[in-house]
Parts: C-alpha cells; structure tokens; sequence
C-alpha cells in the first residue's frame, strides 16, 4: 500500500478531524482493545501504556510517509531524549503508517543516552492499515 493511499483511508475516517487526528484515534483505538495486564492512557500527543511487569511505553503516531532508506528523524530523536530523560518512560516508540518504503519497524541507538548506560528503547515503527483497509471494502460492498 502506497503512502497516498494510506492518507485517502484515513482522510475518510471521520471527516471533521484531520489525516493526523484520524492516525492517532486509529492508533489510540487499536492499543486500547488490548489492555490484558496493562493500562492505556491518551494524552494530546501519545499514546501511554504501563504495562505490570515491563518499563512504560509512550507511542507517538505520526502520519507522515516514512522511508527506511531516507530517514530525516532528527526531530523524533529529540524528543525521545526528553521523553526518556524526564519521565519514567524509557521506551519510545513512534508509529508511522506502513507503506512499501516503510515495511519493518527499527530499533534507533542514541548515542547520548548509550553513554548514560540507561535502560532504554527507542523505535521507528510501520502500522499497518490492514484493519482500516478492511473494513472500507466491507462497508463498499455492503451498501
């Protein structure tokens, strides 16, 4: 599935919210379904899960074409710095929507915080839109 295809899916979703909005409540609303030993909290920008027995976890979706061969991510990384050196989460992850230059997620080191020697995990990860592609075609071939 192409990135262009990916936004017409959302853009489609709730058509008041933006390609964003839709992104981070389709995200949102997948996360929370599953909530077997863990809490699920969403704040303006992410997407908090705490698990029992596991370091906390904050998801940033973000709806922009991603391209594994031309990553420009240095914005991401600043963030997760602060995320990581502030608060008690110590995984990162930001989500992007699958598409054929995005297909496998990637674990990002960052040399500031390997010098630090701290537990932490900071991630690039393709969401898939199976889900959402899913459901279009049933609804346009149940009309």
């Amino acid at each position: 599935m192409s990135f262009n295809e990916c936004k017409v899916m959302l853009q489609d979703m709730i058509l008041t919210n933006s390609i964003n909005e839709n992104f981070f409540e389709y995200v949102y609303n997948n996360i929370s379904q599953k909530k077997a030993n863990r809490f699920v909290e969403k704040n303006s920008s992410s997407i908090d899960i705490i698990p029992q027995q596991h370091p906390c976890i904050k998801v940033i979706p973000i709806c922009q074409e991603m391209d594994k061969e031309a990553l420009d991510i240095d914005n991401e990384m600043k963030q997760a710095v602060d995320i990581i050196n502030s608060s008690e989460f110590k995984y990162v992850y930001f989500v992007y929507p699958r598409n054929n230059k995005f297909d496998r997620h990637i674990q990002v080191k960052i040399p500031q915080l390997e010098q630090k020697d701290s537990e932490y995990m900071v991630k690039l990860i393709p969401y898939s839109l199976n889900r959402l592609h899913r459901s279009k075609q049933c609804c346009g071939s149940c009309k």
